[in-house]
């Protein structure tokens, strides 16, 4: 797994190879201790994984930051793992800050862009990571704002570490005030986005599965730290989810999946559809940086997550990044989509990545 991932035809390339993987979201492998590091990626590499994605937000000294990433890249040479990194969050999670439409005007030139040009430069020779993603999840009310960000930042990283690869950790869409898991619907800003030369790759998120109306409301609400409204949303979720589930079970004894007209489900499958035919048509790969189906009784998530990730694959998709894998008591989800080691996902895992 030596060498620098780069982009031809709308493809991953590694060492002359397409390089297409399944992976796994570890959001806080670089804020524990250097032995929890080890043993989360000796999980990652368990599960039969081949990317990690976490976080790299500003929340301690710079050089202590890049002597973390040091540690987790020297980690993954020795374990034949390569690596995407968030280097910001919209919500302020693991963060010294919040990010608000002034800082996508001017705010972020002050800490934040010396901040990811130290960090770049730092590691520009580490072949282990493929992708820096400039932040996760971003959502904005003035696109254009959002626009000149992405594209000034992209373009001096860029300059400062040429082998890397560049991306927004975007949901599949930007720019609306309900929230960004709902901005999947709006694509013309999205396509404008990455048509910006120096973003590489196409990130989308995928929670299309278990999404409804009040599933989706329950988690906005969380992130906006009303615990009480999202408790509301998530219970009548629960209640209108039940025929569904039953659905699900009855199509699954048949290996398929099923997506019913008009639902959530199925509306936001379309449009990841319409995000791939775009990507293919500019060239870029697109990865799904974060895709969880939620736990339930009696439930064969290993068989979702088979069918899930064939059907991903004939459509074109490059990278598929599983949230949340909680390894060693870390980056536990509180939406009930994370896993762990022994939940049936190592067999679907290894033989997607051909590691059986």
């Amino acid at each position: 797994m030596r060498g620098f991932v780069t982009v031809s035809n709308g493809n991953f390339v590694l060492n002359g190879m397409r390089f297409r993987f399944v992976g796994a979201n570890v959001y806080e492998l670089a804020n524990v201790e250097p032995m929890i590091t080890r043993a989360i990626m000796d999980d990652a590499v368990t599960a039969g994984f081949l990317v990690l994605r976490f976080w790299l937000f500003q929340n301690k000294k710079t050089e202590d930051l890049i002597k973390k990433m040091n540690e987790i890249c020297d980690l993954a040479a020795e374990r034949g793992l390569k690596l995407i990194v968030s280097l910001s969050d919209k919500w302020g999670y693991l963060q010294n800050y919040k990010i608000d439409e002034d800082w996508y005007k001017s705010g972020y030139k002050n800490e934040y862009l010396s901040y990811v040009k130290e960090v770049t430069f730092a590691l520009k020779n580490r072949d282990e990571i493929i992708i820096w993603e400039l932040i996760n999840e971003p959502e904005t009310d003035t696109f254009e704002s959002f626009y000149r960000f992405a594209e000034h930042v992209s373009a001096e990283l860029k300059t400062i570490s040429p082998n890397h690869l560049f991306s927004t950790g975007t949901v599949g869409g930007i720019g609306d005030k309900f929230g960004s898991y709902f901005s999947v619907f709006k694509k013309s800003n999205f396509r404008r986005l990455y048509s910006i030369e120096t973003l590489d790759t196409i990130s989308i998120h995928d929670y299309s599965y278990d999404s409804g109306i009040f599933e989706r409301l329950d988690v906005l609400y969380r992130f906006k730290g009303d615990a009480k409204r999202a408790a509301l949303f998530g219970s009548v979720a629960g209640i209108s989810g039940k025929p569904f589930e039953k659905l699900d079970a009855r199509y699954l004894r048949k290996n398929k999946l099923i997506r019913v007209p008009l639902t959530m489900r199925r509306v936001w499958n379309n449009y990841i559809k319409k995000d791939l035919d775009f990507a293919l048509s500019i060239g870029k790969p697109l990865y799904i940086g974060e895709v969880g189906f939620k736990s339930h009784t009696n439930r064969d998530r290993s068989k979702i997550l088979d069918l899930d990730i064939a059907e991903k694959f004939s459509m074109g998709v490059s990278g598929y990044m599983l949230w949340s894998f909680q390894a060693q008591g870390w980056s536990n989800d509180g939406h009930n989509y994370g896993f762990g080691l022994g939940e049936g996902f190592e067999e679907v895992v290894k033989k997607r990545n051909n590691k059986e």
